[in-house]
């Protein structure tokens, strides 16, 4: 209820509505949504959609200020990296399937693999010092932002067949 309070908008109260993970910042969430109303609404309506266990995997232009979604299918796995992203949000929703998600501060990753892209906006790390889990599946959406780094993709019991989709919001600096 904190999201629908801070911001006080239809897209706010419609996010709050959502299966949320606890690990999502509700605070940010409310102050990006209020800072680019547009692009959280657009990003709404793509993931209301009733048929996005059958779209076609690939990317999905959502806005012109640059939202869009991916729709990716692969099998959860034991070891990842971590990434991390500084121009967009990623809200990672799992259709099918349940996958862990280790989420980590930027200041307890270490051994980066890749220096940060722009063109991609990603960058590699091989371990965190300090994470937390979240478990993502059709009833947690995992949000993270810039400040995330996060290892996705993750095994819990057992190897899962997971159908996801990551919608990618650009991050507003200046909210």
């Amino acid at each position: 209820m904190l999201l629908a309070s801070c911001a006080g908008s239809d897209t706010a109260r419609r996010w709050a509505s959502f299966p949320l993970s606890p690990e999502t910042d509700a605070a940010e969430l409310a102050a990006q949504i209020k800072a680019a109303p547009a692009q959280w609404k657009a990003a709404a309506d793509f993931l209301s959609r009733e048929d996005l266990a059958t779209l076609p995997l690939g990317r999905y232009d959502l806005t012109p200020e640059g939202a869009y979604a991916n729709i990716q299918e692969y099998t959860t796995r034991d070891s990842s990296k971590y990434e991390a992203h500084r121009d967009y949000i990623d809200v990672q929703v799992v259709v099918s399937g349940r996958e862990q998600i280790f989420i980590s501060a930027l200041g307890d990753l270490s051994g980066c693999l890749q220096e940060y892209d722009s063109e991609k906006d990603i960058e590699f790390w091989a371990l965190s010092s300090c994470s937390r889990s979240a478990v993502a599946d059709s009833a947690h959406w995992v949000i993270l932002f810039p400040s995330d780094a996060h290892e996705p993709c993750m095994t819990l019991e057992e190897p899962s067949a997971v159908r996801k989709v990551v919608v990618k919001v650009p991050y507003c600096k200046n909210k």
